[in-house]
């Protein structure tokens, strides 16, 4: 083994920061002891990042977001096997309690300069994939806020769609500048269909906005409104082929008005 170069060094960047696979894992707690260079390279990381997460200033992401960055960043360390001649630096130091506050924000920021120190390849890659996790579960948050907010406001319309049996199926949230759907009963759509929210206070359907809705969720889907929408005081929803709202629907899962003020 070559003292000063080894290929498996960025695989050691990626186990200090307890970020690999779990056949990454394996092959790193086989190598890492047995090779000084990754060693290092292991101690060296280690203190990059609490170098890193001690300069920026903490931050506590909203629960679900934090849930989700530790899950991604935070694996359950993996300890190499004692050795009588391996140094204890080798194996990857478990985070304390203070590690683990530490925002997304900051382990993002570490994994970065990582990136940086690594020369980009694997690294970079994990980076740009961690980094458009937070970005989406940052939206998600910030569209769940603003549809809060939205229900909360005495002067936002509300209707409540049911099928023809009865069951509810979504409410719309419309205001003049502003609407949300929040589905109750729908199936999540592929990507070869959208639903369509409808206007139906007009003799024929108009429709006003696009939403999915995806597996395993039912958070309120912020929609595409205008001062228009929201003179309409009857709402239906449809399921319809192809990303666009058609002239007209073709089969209306449910409909309802909105409620009295």
């Amino acid at each position: 083994m070559n003292g000063d170069l080894c290929a498996h060094e960025e695989l050691a960047v990626g186990w200090a920061m307890h970020s690999l696979e779990p056949d990454e894992e394996a092959l790193a707690r086989d190598h890492v002891p047995t090779c000084a260079t990754c060693q290092r390279t292991v101690q060296a990381t280690q203190e990059v990042l609490a170098g890193i997460g001690g300069a920026l200033r903490q931050e506590q992401p909203p629960p679900r977001l934090r849930a989700r960055l530790m899950e991604q960043i935070e694996h359950i360390p993996q300890e190499a096997p004692s050795q009588p001649h391996t140094p204890r630096h080798a194996a990857p130091i478990p985070l304390r309690p203070q590690h683990r506050r530490r925002s997304g924000r900051t382990l993002l920021a570490a994994a970065a300069a990582l990136a940086v120190l690594a020369g980009g390849g694997y690294l970079g890659v994990r980076v740009n994939q961690l980094s458009g996790e937070v970005a989406a579960s940052q939206a998600r948050t910030n569209d769940l806020n603003k549809a809060l907010s939205l229900a909360a406001d005495p002067a936002t319309n509300r209707a409540v769609l049911r099928a023809t049996t009865g069951t509810e199926v979504a409410v719309v949230l419309s205001s003049p500048t502003s609407a949300a759907v929040m589905p109750m009963n729908l199936k999540p759509n592929d990507t070869g269909h959208i639903y369509v929210v409808w206007g139906a206070s007009t003799p024929s359907p108009v429709p006003l906005a696009v939403f999915d809705v995806r597996t395993g969720s039912t958070d309120p889907q912020l929609l595409t409104w205008s001062s228009e929408a929201h003179k309409h005081t009857t709402f239906a929803v449809s399921l319809e082929p192809g990303r666009q709202a058609p002239p007209k629907p073709s089969e209306v899962l449910g409909g309802g008005q909105v409620a009295p003020a």
